[in-house]
């Protein structure tokens, strides 16, 4: 279910009449919400609901157990009747006569090794393998000390999250490239147990925004959680479920578990975002996926041949590339954090005005912020940080980020965008770029070459393969002149981009995400008819889905 389709306009208004009407009872609305997300979610497949409600169930009782120690056996019941009804419900039921074939296949191979009947087998595997595994711990845990009961059942949590990523995400990543290695120095070809293994959407999302809580308890910055609908409902909360903001449970847990106000002014300010959102999607982003997938379509498909090798025409798409990401992203924040507002939560920021930046650590304290802090606080800071010297701090800016790469997709493109960023983000550090301030025409200098720094990372993001990368940068740099072509791409480019730009211009400067709140009433009218105006008549057909939903 799309932001930008019909279904999910229909679904939002049904699910916001009933969260209104029962307004005074915050634990229905809970009830209500969490029912909500999990068919928000199943709308892409069901089965896909028992992976949530694992790793909702595996934080629940490792939060608990660390503080706890022992876990009372009413939480157990409610955690493991949890999972087993997850069990029968969406993974045991014969969900392949309502889905699509596309989507029939949880596990799937060419020659038909692992179908979605075997998923019923892997599943109950993780069923009994958790269960055990939690009465394992309970038991050995009562003749150990505290400290190391509490390590226990974090390492677990971890684990179980990191496991579940690992083979959903990363499986046909690292078997395809064991059958590359196989064969260029083996000769040998793996094709009987070689599985290709569906993405489910969303989850890296939703696996951090677990393993966030589980850490911050153990750090003791929040308390575990005796509701195990308060924290479900956490970790699905269908706004931000498949593409973020990555969640804290110090931020938005605690907003579930008490009373929400709805006030006048976060029902405008959501409005405004939610419609601010899809102008940056449907008209924006969507509109420039044409631009660029006519650039790079012909490279996507290895036919580099037949790919242009018009430099001016390559070097457009890739800026169309930065704006389509950023309108297609950063949109999806803007909904989510909208939609989220009319029901009263508050969700963290994730984007601001990123291509203002100046140096490369400044570019990810505003562009996705929720992974960039979470690679901060979950792996960056405990590696050492900065605490260790110079060196450890490269080391570890370099770590981080190349992760960060890999968290974005499994291919070589997205270590080495990854491996990119932390290579410039030592460079800044070594030359202490940006460390004094300085007078607008240098600011706007910097502020030009990070730009174009950050383009040169999107190709990389972008390129389905290496050769891509050389190609269009060859093109680029030893075949710059004005086609007709390239002219044709830069009047598209700026048609669909210049009242974003504009706009973002007046955030910049104005220093407010939402300006015209404080602009004269016709001159708030006037963006709002020209909006408008705008989703209906430039909308780009077809409704397409989200880039981060891959990820």
């Amino acid at each position: 279910m799309l932001f930008n389709s019909y279904a999910f306009g229909i679904f939002f208004l049904v699910v916001y009449t009933l969260y209104l009407l029962s307004q005074r009872h915050y634990k229905v609305q809970n009830l209500i919400l969490l029912a909500a997300s999990y068919l928000f979610y199943g709308w892409w497949d069901v089965r896909f609901l028992f992976l949530i409600i694992l790793s909702t169930v595996v934080d629940y009782l490792c939060s608990l157990g660390i503080d706890r120690k022992d876990i009372p056996v009413r939480y157990r019941i409610a955690a493991y009747g949890s999972l087993l009804a997850a069990y029968v419900g969406f993974v045991l039921v014969n969900w392949d006569v309502f889905l699509s074939d596309k989507s029939a296949a949880v596990i799937d191979s060419g020659s038909g090794l692992i179908l979605s009947t075997s998923w019923r087998g892997w599943g109950l595997l993780l069923l009994a393998v958790n269960i055990a595994g939690f009465e394992m711990l309970r038991v050995f845990g009562r003749r150990l000390p505290s400290e190391t009961v509490r390590k226990m059942y974090l390492i677990y949590s971890v684990t179980v999250n990191l496991a579940i990523l690992g083979f959903f995400k990363y499986f046909n990543f690292f078997t395809d490239n064991l059958r590359i290695l196989l064969e260029n120095l083996f000769h040998y070809t793996l094709n009987d147990w070689t599985v290709r293994v569906v993405l489910p959407v969303g989850i890296s999302f939703f696996t951090f925004q677990t393993m966030s809580h589980t850490i911050d308890v153990y750090r003791r910055k929040i308390p575990a959680s005796e509701s195990l609908i308060e924290l479900a409902v956490y970790v699905a909360f269908f706004p931000q479920l498949v593409a973020g903001p990555i969640e804290r449970g110090e931020h938005l847990l605690p907003q579930f578990q008490k009373p929400r106000i709805l006030s006048r002014e976060a029902f405008r300010e959501g409005l405004w975002l939610i419609v601010w959102g899809l102008y940056k999607k449907v008209v924006v982003a969507d509109n420039l996926a044409r631009l660029v997938n006519q650039a790079f379509g012909p490279y996507d498909k290895g036919q580099f041949s037949a790919g242009s090798t018009d430099g001016l025409y390559l070097l457009l798409a890739v800026y169309a590339f930065a704006f389509q990401i950023y309108g297609d992203f950063s949109g999806y924040t803007d909904i989510a954090r909208g939609t989220a507002k009319l029901m009263g939560f508050d969700i963290m920021l994730n984007f601001n005005l990123p291509y203002f930046s100046k140096t490369p650590s400044e570019f990810w304290q505003r562009w996705h912020i929720s992974l960039s802090s979470w690679l901060r606080d979950y792996l960056y800071i405990p590696l050492g940080g900065n605490r260790g010297g110079t060196w450890m701090t490269y080391r570890n800016l370099l770590i981080t980020m190349l992760l960060g790469g890999l968290w974005h997709g499994a291919a070589w493109t997205f270590v080495l965008w990854g491996a990119f960023h932390g290579l410039i983000l030592v460079v800044y550090r070594v030359f202490s770029v940006g460390t004094q301030r300085q007078g607008f025409f240098i600011s706007l200098l910097q502020g030009l070459l990070m730009f174009h720094l950050v383009c040169l990372g999107w190709l990389l993001f972008r390129a389905q393969n290496l050769p891509t990368v050389w190609l269009i940068l060859r093109s680029i740099l030893s075949d710059f002149s004005f086609t007709l072509q390239g002219i044709e791409a830069g009047k598209e480019l700026i048609y669909y981009i210049w009242f974003l730009a504009a706009f973002q211009v007046f955030q910049y400067f104005s220093g407010d995400l939402w300006p015209i709140r404080r602009w004269p009433w016709m001159l708030r009218a006037a963006v709002w008819v020209y909006i408008g105006m705008s989703l209906l008549r430039l909308s780009a057909p077809g409704g397409q889905e989200f880039i981060y939903f891959a990820f």
